[in-house]
C-alpha cells in the first residue's frame, strides 16, 4: 500500500509539473528540419466594442503581427472590457498577466504626460493630431522613464476621436450648461473642464454610463461621435453639443518584459505592425467620425453646432483644466505650447 501511495504522488507530480510547464507565454514548436523554436502567445485588453474604430485597428494589428512573425507570435484580443474595466489594466499590464492593453488617459496615474494629449483645445483638428502624434519628436516625451519606473512601453499613440457632449435636452447656448450633471471619466483635468463650463462633473466608467444615462443618475456625457454610436447611448440621448473639447488619444502599451522576451525579429514585428495599424486607426477613424455622426442623425439625434461666440466660451473655459495639468505634469506647458505650434 505505501508503494502504491508513493507511486501515485510521484505521477501527481509529474502530471502538475507537465501543466504548469504549458502555461507559459511562450511554447516550443517542432520545425522543420527537425528542430525546435519558440512560439509567443499575447493578450490584448480594451474596454471598446466590437465594431469601435480602435478595436477595429487593433484587429489589423492582430492580423499584422501574426503576418509578420509568420505565426512565431499568437495575438488573442479581448474588447468589451472582457479582461475587466481600463482601471484594472494597469495592475495587469505590469505584472504581465496581459502583455498589451490600450487603457486610455488612465495610464496617466502611472505615467502622467501620456495624459497630455487630451488637454483641452490642443488640437485645431485631424491633420494636425496626426502630424503630432505619429511622430516619435513629440511622442518620446510623452514616454521618458516609463519602461524604467513601470516596465511598460508604448508602441503608439492611437486617435479615438473629437469628444462631442449629449444631454438629454437641447443646449443652444453656453449658460444652458450650468448646474448639468456630466458624466466624465475619472479623469482629474477631464472633471476640471466640466466642472469649468459650469456643470457639475460625475465620474464614472465606460461600463456604466448606459445605465446611469438609462436612469437619469447623469443628465448628460461626453465622448467621442463613433463611442455615442457603437455603445448605442444614443438611444438614451437625443440632444447633442458638437463641443470638440477633447482629441482622445489611447497609447498601446506593452509589458516591457514580454516585449524584451522576443528575439530581435520578432520585436522589429511588433513596432512595425503597430505603426501601420496605428496608420490604418486614424484612417478609418476620420471617416467613422463622419459616418457616426449622419447615423446619430438619422437616429433621431439633434446636433447643435456652436456659433462662434459659444465656441470662444467653451475654449475660454479650458483655463482651469490645462493649469491643473501643468502643475501635475511637469513639462506639459512647454510641450503643449510646441504642439501648438505645429503647422
Amino acid at each position: 500500500m505505501k508503494k502504491k501511495k508513493i507511486f501515485s504522488s510521484l505521477i501527481a507530480v509529474l502530471m502538475a509539473s507537465s501543466l504548469f510547464a504549458g502555461c507559459g507565454k511562450s511554447t516550443a514548436a517542432n520545425s522543420s528540419n527537425g528542430g525546435s523554436e519558440k512560439t509567443y502567445t499575447m493578450k490584448i485588453a480594451s474596454i471598446l466594442s466590437d465594431n469601435d474604430p480602435e478595436t477595429l485597428g487593433l484587429k489589423k494589428f492582430q492580423e499584422l503581427v501574426q503576418s509578420k512573425s509568420q505565426g512565431k507570435i499568437k495575438v488573442e484580443l479581448y474588447p468589451n472590457a472582457q479582461l475587466g474595466a481600463a482601471e484594472t489594466y494597469l495592475d495587469t499590464l505590469r505584472a504581465g498577466t496581459i502583455q498589451m492593453a490600450s487603457p486610455g488617459s488612465v495610464m496617466a496615474q502611472l505615467q502622467p504626460m501620456v495624459g497630455a494629449p487630451e488637454m483641452p483645445y490642443l488640437f485645431r483638428d485631424w491633420d494636425h493630431a496626426r502630424k503630432v502624434l505619429t511622430d516619435p519628436q513629440y511622442t518620446d516625451k510623452l514616454t521618458e522613464g516609463m519602461i524604467e519606473k513601470n516596465g511598460i512601453r508604448a508602441l503608439g499613440f492611437a486617435p479615438r476621436s473629437f469628444r462631442v457632449m449629449t444631454f438629454n435636452k437641447s443646449v443652444n447656448k453656453y449658460d444652458d450648461l450650468k448646474g448639468l450633471r456630466l458624466r466624465t471619466p475619472n479623469i482629474p483635468f477631464y472633471i476640471e473642464y466640466a466642472k469649468g463650463v459650469g456643470a457639475s462633473p460625475v465620474a464614472l466608467p465606460l461600463t456604466e454610463l448606459f445605465s446611469a444615462l438609462e436612469q437619469h443618475v447623469v443628465d448628460g456625457q461626453e465622448n467621442p461621435y463613433s463611442t455615442i454610436e457603437t455603445s448605442k447611448l444614443y438611444e438614451v440621448q437625443k440632444y447633442a453639443l458638437e463641443s470638440n473639447h477633447i482629441f482622445t488619444v489611447h497609447g498601446w502599451y506593452m509589458n516591457e518584459k514580454f516585449f524584451q522576451s522576443l528575439p530581435d525579429e520578432l520585436q522589429t514585428a511588433l513596432t512595425d505592425a503597430a505603426k501601420e495599424a496605428i496608420d490604418y486607426t486614424f484612417d478609418i477613424s476620420i471617416k467613422a467620425e463622419k459616418d457616426s455622426k449622419a447615423a446619430l442623425e438619422k437616429a433621431g439625434v439633434k446636433i447643435v453646432v456652436p456659433d462662434d461666440q459659444f465656441k470662444k466660451q467653451l475654449n475660454d473655459a479650458k483655463a482651469a483644466s490645462r493649469e491643473y495639468v501643468y502643475k501635475q505634469y511637469p513639462g506639459s506647458e512647454e510641450w503643449a505650447k510646441i504642439v501648438e505650434a505645429v503647422k
